[in-house]
């Protein structure tokens, strides 16, 4: 790696423990009961409620405690070398997977999830094959990145380590190219009582019509409770699943 590639940001900067410390901070991200509603919508609704799971951008292990909890076995990789640090309760590993091979067995995995990862990439097709490398046959994948048509289109490099934005045909063609099957992406709204209740989308396309300020795009005094509607109204992810073809 060339100087100037560790100057300008991207892969590199993920490498320093710095950076998972930073935006993991507590007192910046509080831990929430978010990640166990949505573990908890997705094993009901895209996998068995056994069997080996792998967190492909583990963090501080928020989702591994979150997929445990509906009676999954977990473990995770990371780029950061902060990882195995914050989920020390759990089988975690360190991997630059765009550069480095799958630090797990082949076909040792029922299912894979990875959130807000793939935009971090320079070459995501390659971190697929990885993950698709280490599924049994028939195992399923579920991807999430931000959603560069709706209002990430203007807060996607708020972050910026955030490198290929996706739209829902181009999350598709990447899970297609690297050799997944039975594709199919959504627009993902991260506000657990639209899953409960769909009746109640329209209200979220009143508020994205609305030119209402919200974190972390404008300072504004909302309550975070009102903030995140506003946020998650505006913002939405897409949910792209796939399975490995069966031998």
């Amino acid at each position: 790696m060339t100087e100037s590639e560790k100057e300008i940001g991207g892969a590199p900067i993920l490498h320093d423990g710095r950076y998972l410390s930073l935006t993991y901070d507590e007192k910046r991200l509080p831990k929430t009961a978010y990640p166990r509603r949505l573990a908890a919508y997705l094993t009901k609704s895209f996998l068995a409620p056994r069997g080996r799971l792998l967190d492909v951008g583990s963090g501080r292990g928020d989702f591994l405690e979150a997929f445990m909890g509906q009676g999954l076995q977990v473990a995770g990789v990371d780029i950061s070398p902060a990882a195995p640090g914050l989920a020390p309760n759990h089988d975690v590993r360190v991997a630059d997977l765009e550069r480095e091979a799958m630090p797990f067995d082949k076909d040792s995995f029922d299912f894979a999830f990875s959130k807000s990862v793939l935009e971090h990439t320079r070459a995501p097709l390659k971190l697929l094959a990885e993950i698709k490398s280490t599924l049994k046959s028939g195992g399923v994948v579920i991807i999430m990145v931000p959603a560069w048509e709706t209002g990430y289109k203007g807060s996607f490099y708020i972050d910026h380590t955030h490198i290929t934005p996706f739209t829902l045909p181009s999350l598709e063609d990447a899970m297609q190219l690297a050799g997944f099957e039975l594709v199919h992406s959504q627009l993902f709204w991260q506000l657990p009582f639209v899953w409960r209740r769909p009746w109640l989308l329209p209200l979220l396309w009143v508020i994205r019509m609305l030119p209402l300020p919200y974190r972390p795009m404008q300072k504004t005094n909302w309550p975070d409770s009102v903030n995140k509607i506003i946020w998650f109204s505006k913002e939405a992810m897409l949910l792209c699943v796939g399975r490995k073809p069966v031998a």
